[in-house]
């Protein structure tokens, strides 16, 4: 059975990529959230007669009327995490759902634009050519066991963050030279260099509580600094977020609302995640009817999902898709074949981004999204994929001196040689990855180019571009922070055939991308760090990068009887706190 949906709220996702400010208003993010709380359009409140349908939702700020109504315990189910008790919030082995509802970070990045606003902090400041940021924290915020929120907790997490051995992020903290206390509502952290991602990464990073770790991280720090195998039986985690831990076991972690959270007090009193085996555990959860909230994992599974009332929100996120041209492939019988820009335009034409966005995502995906930035607010909607052509595509081909000469369906040189092209990803990318290059495939291979597609174990798929780079093209998926951290894709000196720090995995050099690069590295200003991100995705466009596959929607269930959900590409559900129970539901 096809899933049956109707669509609702607006057709068009938010512009994104707007004029912003690095000045900061007093409350805004709190003021944004709460008028999702106010009077909606009349579309965006038909939610009482479904069937057995999905209401799509496309609005990436939905609004919502009636009265929100307090009381009840939202429900969620979550594939086990491995290391579901260690709450050492800088190695982020916990689940970021949990994380997400009971820490709060300093900066918190809009959930629409992904850029920075206050949270914990009310304001901030660069100066010194973006060596020194000063915080401004936000007054009269406690802690879930009553301690106040001063700037030595800022202090400790961002050392602890810096110098964990299990930290995660220890890479945001390249640059970091030391944080201070300058008062109790004010932090001042020194960096070696300028560092245009701080803002956006290690500054919207959990902040944690000083009193809580401080004993261990003193005793350790000698031999080994480290948070991990603190003992919560001693004492439960403790956090400024919106919920408050009140137990939690290898079944379930269950909260109970912070009514005194300064910007987002919960409407359910608990929000319960039950622990199951993994994600088919986690979608019959949700058929089953014990489960309020589900993320997705692919839109093909929407056709089993169906099966009760609920809002489908489509939701844009900070995921991209491409395949890059190698231009140092030694192995090529045609080394030099992307030398040229046709050969790469023509490529981009001959592939039907459209059919496999239907195919393959249901229609949930911005297909013609050209670049890897896809955080909104750097990314350049002027720039897009072309639509399919097979002419234009052969066209130039032929531009380029590749024919069917022997007449076989397959083009070649007047020498005989054959356009053959080998295609590599990694079997640890996310399952669609595979399915969206299949589909690249038949499409090339209809304009006439071979093409050998390779799925390869994560280990193998590492030494092909770091060592033996025997391919031509290489593809990705993956997330992205809010900040952008590939410049080392794009840039010449990143290039891994003499950098090991290195990305670049095709030998990519384009003067104007090196310079955009550049000039985004030293920008101290968000508006300049647009301005040269968008110079960079015009270069990397006009000398093709890669084929450009174009950006996947998340998709977010929500019960019938549960408003105020608001997308967030930092973490689609970490808007829990946001959502209340609609009592006049007549399910």
């Amino acid at each position: 059975m096809t899933a049956r949906v109707e669509e609702t709220g607006s057709s068009q996702p938010t512009r994104r990529g707007g004029k912003t400010r690095r000045a900061v208003l007093k409350g805004s993010a709190v003021a944004a959230m709460l008028a999702t709380r106010r009077s909606a359009p009349a579309a965006a409140r038909q939610t009482a007669v479904f069937g057995q349908r999905l209401l799509v939702v496309r609005d990436q700020r939905p609004a919502y009327g009636g009265e929100a109504v307090r009381g009840g315990t939202l429900r969620m189910a979550r594939p086990a995490p491995s290391q579901s008790g260690d709450f050492n919030p800088t190695a982020f082995r916990l689940d970021p759902q949990v994380t997400a509802s009971y820490l709060d970070p300093l900066l918190r990045p809009d959930d629409v634009t992904m850029e920075p606003r206050p949270w914990l902090a009310e304001s901030w400041r660069v100066t010194k050519g973006g060596r020194e940021i000063r915080y401004s924290l936000r007054e009269g915020v406690r802690w879930h066991d009553g301690l106040p929120f001063t700037a030595d907790d800022v202090v400790f997490s961002f050392d602890a963050y810096h110098s964990d051995i299990d930290s995660a992020v220890g890479n945001m903290f390249a640059l970091y030279d030391r944080a201070e206390a300058v008062d109790e509502r004010t932090v001042r952290v020194r960096l070696t260099a300028n560092d245009p991602t701080w803002l956006f990464n290690a500054s919207t990073l959990p902040i944690f509580q000083r009193d809580q770790y401080s004993r261990q991280w003193n005793d350790d720090a000698a031999i080994r600094p480290t948070l991990t195998g603190y003992n919560w039986r001693v004492r439960k985690p403790i956090g400024t977020g919106p919920w408050a831990i009140a137990s939690w076991d290898s079944d379930s972690i269950v909260f109970e609302a912070n009514r005194s959270h300064f910007a987002t007090p919960p409407w359910f009193d608990r929000f319960q995640i039950r622990w199951v085996a993994d994600i088919e555990d986690v979608l019959a959860s949700w058929i089953d009817g014990d489960s309020d909230l589900l993320w997705v994992p692919r839109a093909g599974d929407l056709d089993r999902l169906d099966r009760r009332p609920a809002r489908l929100y489509a939701a844009d996120a900070a995921s991209v898709m491409f395949a890059a041209f190698n231009f140092a492939n030694l192995a090529s019988s045609v080394p030099d074949v992307f030398d040229g820009v046709n050969v790469r335009r023509a490529l981009s034409r001959l592939i039907d981004r459209d059919g496999y966005a239907r195919s393959v995502f249901g229609g949930f995906a911005n297909v013609r999204a050209a670049g890897t930035v896809a955080q909104p607010w750097a990314h350049d909607d002027r720039r897009e994929s072309p639509r399919a052509n097979r002419d234009a595509g052969r066209r130039l081909l032929e531009e380029a001196g590749w024919l069917d000469y022997d007449g076989d369906g397959f083009l070649e040189r007047a020498d005989g040689v054959p356009l053959q092209l080998t295609l590599i990803y990694s079997t640890a990318a996310p399952p669609d990855l595979a399915r969206v290059l299949a589909r690249v495939k038949l499409d090339l291979e209809d304009g006439g180019v071979d093409v050998l597609l390779e799925g390869l174990a994560p280990d193998v798929f590492t030494a092909r571009w770091q060592e033996s780079r025997d391919y031509d093209l290489i593809a990705y998926a993956y997330d992205l922070f809010p900040g952008f951290t590939d410049f080392d894709l794009y840039g010449s000196r990143w290039d891994v055939r003499r950098n090991a720090q290195g990305w670049n995995p095709g030998g990519y050099a384009n003067p104007r991308a090196d310079d955009a690069i550049d000039a985004y590295l030293n920008a101290e200003a968000i508006a300049d760090q647009r301005a040269a991100l968008l110079d960079l995705q015009r270069a990397v466009d006009e000398d093709p990068f890669a084929l450009w596959l174009g950006f996947p929607q998340d998709l977010v269930l929500v019960a019938a009887d549960v408003l105020g959900f608001q997308p967030n590409k930092n973490w689609q559900t970490g808007n829990t706190a946001l959502l209340w129970h609609d009592a006049n539901d007549g399910d």
